[in-house]
């Protein structure tokens, strides 16, 4: 798929690539790109803020190299679990940090913008950690 007819050079034997794509057989995504297919190969466009720098993705998925608790082919959301801070260009995933006895089904997953818990009925807070305004005893 990455060459550009079926002939190569009678003394190299390196064949003629197409745009993106490497070696001799050129069967092999350069550097930040992958898929190899009959069109090429795709620019992984890795999220500078997420991903790991100086390294490059996957030439066969594409995955990128994620900073802990980000996730994404890209690298640009957070994992379950985590929820994104933006900070100037770049972003954080913090910890949704839910309170398991104030949430529904005692989920420790929070929405990944907001970091917003899913509360139970009668708790409030970010945390799903408070009980609500004439309302008593957060327990399990």
């Amino acid at each position: 798929h990455g060459s550009v007819s079926q002939f190569c050079n009678p003394l190299s034997g390196q064949c003629s690539c197409k745009e993106r794509v490497k070696g001799l057989l050129c069967d092999t995504c350069m550097d930040n790109f992958y898929g190899l297919d009959v069109t090429g190969c795709k620019a992984c466009e890795c999220d500078a803020a997420g991903s790991i720098s100086g390294t490059v993705c996957d030439a066969r998925t594409g995955q990128c190299a994620c900073k802990p608790n980000i996730g994404g082919r890209r690298c640009d959301e957070c994992l379950d679990g985590y929820h994104r801070v933006q900070e100037g260009l770049s972003f954080l995933c913090l910890p949704c940090n839910c309170e398991k006895a104030g949430t529904v089904n005692g989920s420790l997953l929070c929405d990944k913008s907001t970091g917003q818990c899913p509360c139970k009925a009668g708790v409030t807070g970010l945390r799903c950690s408070q009980c609500k305004l004439q309302t008593y005893n957060l327990s399990a």
